[in-house]
């Protein structure tokens, strides 16, 4: 290296090793560092390895020939612009033409003159410097590969263009639990891996680095490379392989696995592939064609950007509101507590269910705002009222110090109406930390809240969590309640979730009663309250507790 950090390495290819110390005599005065080796495979694996700034390499070698080791040299991108000088006993103007053809920069024949081949490679050492002052910003700096601005550049200056996008499962992970270096390792072996790979079904590809785990082959002309093969067979076919690959670096192995998207497209190919990886990556897909869903997803995008701009003006203008859904005490026969739920008002004074914007609301940092205006509106209403509210958090609301300190300090103003307060616990995502979950829940019973588990019986819920945390209430999902009226095993899930919370001491509410049947139902399995749009729809005004339903009322079994 250089002060400049330049590599100033040659890498001289030839399989008798009496030319390479010919070659190594004449240039040791040179202040050069020299790597050798002795077919043309071999070769690539070097300079793929330690990235010389100029090749010299014999034509006639066993194993890999010289001139198909600078042709599939040549293929990759990192080393399109490396000097390579081919050095043959051939002296006829077709081996030259053939050297020319197959990438290298020059020929000149054996034997050689001394000063010729010094003069030679001080004029490609003054080239390489000066492409590396272009390289150093686009390529890995860890991997010497070609990096995403490279990338973008050839895509801008190119007709349709094939690739495929490989990201290295759990890479972040691998970086935190054994670091950068092994992480590194592992990156370079891939790349290898990756080249080797499709060099072994004779179809070459420039390489990218183009994130941490994350890269890019672009294929010169992959129609004529794969042929007839289906392309999600062919990706497919790809995935399973990597599947069997390990690679083993210092005494450790790490069985590899990778998600990729294949596509096909002009500019924006590699923001197109991304978009449809990250897509694959949330359905949980191994592979994916980018062709295929592109075009959706883009209009997917365009209705959240218009959603978010709703949303966002929604909050400017207090148009976040709560509706009252009331709970049917079923032992009392009266209404006892109402459920807050979220609302948006439209610009068109259409009021919105969080169905259509409480997703978008959470991936765009705006749910959290959400959250804060429901807080604030059911304290008011705690204390219009003298009944019990509900109100819904999951772990986004009680992981964020934002929610929780807003929380605790209306609840240390207003004792009297915290014993009216129930949080239903929303176990729609994976809880991260379980002690900041039961924290939690333990601070906010010390001020008298309750506890519900909503939607038990469906996603993340589990008899665990119900003993970990004793509930107040358990509320049966509605996905088993709606059909407990006409399927043998909803009736029995639903039995055997209201036994179990029963022997606990933990009352429980059946969700989705939207007819007669059901509300039967629930109350020949003894479940304590009703909730659904058979005991009354959602409302922006709270149900006095005294409200009697018609159709409850004609129900003389009930009563």
């Amino acid at each position: 290296m250089t002060k400049e950090g330049f590599n100033n390495t040659i890498l001289i290819v030839d399989d008798l090793k009496t030319n390479r110390l010919v070659m190594l005599n004449a240039l040791k005065d040179e202040g050069y560092e020299f790597l050798e080796a002795t077919n043309g495979k071999e070769a690539i694996e070097i300079a793929i390895e330690e990235k010389p700034s100029v090749i010299i390499m014999d034509g006639i070698m066993p194993v890999m020939d010289g001139f198909e080791a600078v042709k599939t040299l040549r293929f990759l991108e990192e080393f399109k612009r490396t000097p390579i000088l081919m050095i043959s006993s051939l002296s006829d103007e077709k081996a030259k033409l053939k050297a020319i053809e197959s990438g290298a920069s020059d020929f000149i024949h054996k034997p050689f003159e001394r000063m010729e081949l010094i003069m030679r490679c001080r004029a490609y050492m003054d080239i390489a410097l000066t492409n590396s002052k272009y390289t150093l910003s686009t390529k890995n700096p860890h991997t010497h590969i070609p990096n995403l601005i490279a990338l973008k550049n050839r895509l801008s200056n190119t007709n349709e263009t094939s690739a495929i996008l490989f990201r290295i499962d759990k890479f972040h992970s691998v970086e935190s639990f054994y670091g950068d270096e092994y992480a590194n390792l592992l990156e370079i072996s891939f790349i290898k891996y990756l080249i080797n790979y499709f060099q072994s079904l004779d179809i070459y590809t420039n390489v990218y680095h183009t994130a941490a785990g994350e890269f890019v082959l672009v294929f010169d002309d992959f129609d004529k490379a794969v042929g007839d093969r289906d392309i999600k067979e062919f990706c497919k076919i790809i995935y399973e392989h990597i599947k069997l690959y390990e690679i083993q670096m210092n005494g450790l192995s790490y069985d590899v696995s990778a998600t990729l998207c294949f596509g096909q497209g002009y500019e924006s190919l590699y923001d197109d592939i991304s978009f449809a990886h990250d897509f694959a990556m949330e359905k949980g897909w191994k592979y994916i064609i980018m062709n295929d869903v592109i075009a959706d997803l883009k209009e997917d995008t365009k209705e959240n950007i218009q959603k978010i701009y709703m949303i966002k003006k929604a909050i400017e203008e207090d148009r976040i509101i709560t509706y009252f859904q009331p709970i049917y005490d079923n032992r009392q026969n009266r209404i006892t507590k109402h459920e807050t739920l979220v609302r948006l008002v439209d610009e068109d004074g259409k009021v919105l269910s969080p169905f259509f914007f409480l997703d978008v609301a959470k991936k765009a940092n705006y749910y959290l705002q959400i959250t804060s205006i429901v807080i604030d509106n059911v304290f008011k209403k705690l204390k219009e009222s003298d009944t019990e509210l509900s109100i819904n958090f999951s772990y986004l609301d009680i992981n964020s110090a934002f929610i929780t300190e807003k929380l605790f300090k209306l609840l240390k103003s207003s004792r009297d109406l915290a014993r009216r307060l129930i949080i239903e616990i929303l176990e729609d995502e994976t809880i991260e930390d379980d002690k900041i979950f039961l924290d939690f829940v333990k601070s906010v019973k010390e001020y008298g809240v309750k506890i519900a588990i909503d939607d038990f019986g469906s996603g993340y819920s589990n008899y665990q969590r119900v003993m970990d945390i004793s509930p107040d209430f358990v509320k049966i999902d509605g996905s088993i309640i709606k059909n407990i009226a006409k399927e043998k095993k909803s009736f029995i899930l639903a039995k055997s979730i209201h036994d179990f919370s029963k022997s606990l001491g933990i009352k429980t509410v059946g969700e989705f009663v939207s007819d007669e049947d059901i509300f039967v139902k629930l109350n020949e399995i003894g479940i304590d309250f009703s909730q659904g749009y058979y005991i009354a729809e959602p409302s922006s005004e709270l149900i006095s507790e005294d409200h009697t339903i018609k159709i409850i009322e004609e129900n003389s079994l009930m009563l």
